[in-house]
């Protein structure tokens, strides 16, 4: 006769379902138009406390900048008081939808070496953003909540 085995914990905190990255998006999205004066963007940054500023012509985006575009370009030009975000702006501009689930966005984030997706809507207008830290937070939540249950269940551990 085989012992009984010890019941089976629930597992606590919400389980991760290939979910959309709308519960995650900033839709308080930090833009400026081209001819914004760098040091604009970075008091923007510093006040709405992001990392970037998407950039718009005629209210469609059509780059980034970057606290780190920004702090690399000081390399070439340490005085880039007289430049504009048309200056350091990402072309070509990497976006998703907020339909994405966080697995496809996580894979087109790598993919495309970005940080940073700017979201768009089926118009294509700006309708949000989601960072690579958003998607970590989620993700390290999600991952303690399988290690608590392994823990619970593995008493060599």
């Amino acid at each position: 006769m085989q012992p009984a085995q010890p019941a089976q914990p629930p597992p606590t905190g919400p389980r991760l379902q290939p979910s959309t990255v709308e519960d995650l998006v900033q839709t308080d999205v930090v833009t400026a138009e081209r001819d914004t004066p760098v040091a604009t963007l970075v008091a923007a940054m510093e006040q709405k406390d992001v990392g970037s500023v998407v950039i718009v012509d005629d209210d469609w985006p059509i780059g980034i900048v970057t606290d780190r575009s920004i702090a690399l370009s000081l390399v070439t030009e340490p005085n880039i008081v007289g430049r504009t975000a048309d200056d350091l702006v990402t072309r070509g501009l990497v976006t998703g939808t907020t339909g994405m689930d966080v697995f496809d966005t996580l894979r087109r984030m790598e993919r495309e070496r970005v940080r940073r997706l700017p979201l768009l809507d089926e118009e294509g207008q700006l309708s949000g953003i989601v960072t690579l830290d958003d998607l970590l937070v989620l993700l390290c939540g999600e991952l303690e909540n399988a290690a608590s249950v392994i823990k619970t269940q593995s008493p060599r551990l």
